[in-house]
C-alpha cells in the first residue's frame, strides 16, 4: 500500500520536527527578551527592563536569571515588596545564587528589616565571594549590627555593595574573555619569539 503524506506537505519527518522547531522558536524569543531586559537594566531603563523580564518569564517561568533580573529591577524602582518576592523565589530554588542573595539583603535593608538583611548578607559571605567584596560585606554587617541606620547610611551601604558586586562581575567577564582564545593562523614554522610571551610558555 502506498504511503500518503499529510495534505499540508510536511511529511512524517516534518511532523516530528515541527514541535522541536516551535520549541526552539519559543526559547529564542525568551532569550531575546532576557538579553534586552539585561541591556535595559544596565542602561537604567527600569520600566522597559521589567517588561522584558516579565515577557521572558511568560515564555519560561522557570528562568531564574530572568526572575533575578526582575527582582533587581524592582529593587532599583523602589518596589521592595515585589523585589523581595522575586528574589526569594530564586534563592529558594538556588541558595547559592549570589546576586539574588545580595539584592535580597539590600531589599531587606531598605525596608528596615535589619535582621533579615543581616541573614542574607551573612549567607552571601558564606559563598566565598572575592575578598574585596567580602571585606565590604563585613563592613556592612558591622554597621547593621551597630543599631538602627539612617536613610543616608542605608543608601551608602547599598551603593558600596553594588559597586563592589559590579566590579566583581566585570572581573569575571574579563576572565571569561581571556579564556576564549583563537589559535593563531600563521604557519607553525614561525620562530617562537614571534608568539606572545604568555603563548610561548603556556604549557
Amino acid at each position: 500500500m502506498a504511503r500518503t503524506d499529510p495534505p499540508n506537505g510536511l511529511g512524517h519527518k516534518g511532523l516530528i520536527l515541527l514541535p522541536i522547531l516551535l520549541a526552539l522558536w519559543g526559547l529564542g524569543g525568551c532569550a531575546t527578551a532576557y538579553v534586552r531586559g539585561q541591556a535595559a537594566l544596565r542602561q537604567e531603563r527600569y520600566d522597559e527592563a521589567a517588561s522584558y523580564f516579565i515577557e521572558a518569564l511568560a515564555t519560561d517561568p522557570g528562568r531564574l536569571d530572568a526572575r533575578t533580573g526582575l527582582g533587581i529591577t524592582r529593587y532599583k524602582q523602589g518596589k521592595f515588596d515585589e523585589a523581595e518576592d522575586a528574589l526569594q523565589q530564586v534563592i529558594t530554588q538556588v541558595p547559592g545564587r549570589s546576586e539574588a542573595r545580595l539584592y535580597l539583603g539590600l531589599t531587606y535593608l531598605q525596608k528596615g528589616e535589619n535582621s533579615s538583611a543581616e541573614e542574607q548578607l551573612t549567607a552571601l559571605l558564606a559563598l566565598k565571594p572575592h575578598r574585596r567584596i567580602a571585606a565590604q560585606i563585613e563592613r556592612a554587617l558591622r554597621l547593621i549590627r551597630s543599631g538602627p541606620l539612617s536613610d543616608d547610611t542605608k543608601i551608602f551601604v547599598a551603593a558600596s555593595l553594588e559597586d563592589e558586586a559590579e566590579w566583581e562581575c566585570e572581573i569575571r567577564e574579563a576572565e571569561r574573555e581571556r579564556c576564549i582564545y583563537v589559535e593563531p593562523l600563521w604557519p607553525v614554522y614561525w620562530h617562537s619569539y614571534w608568539y606572545p610571551y604568555w603563548y610561548r610558555y603556556r604549557f
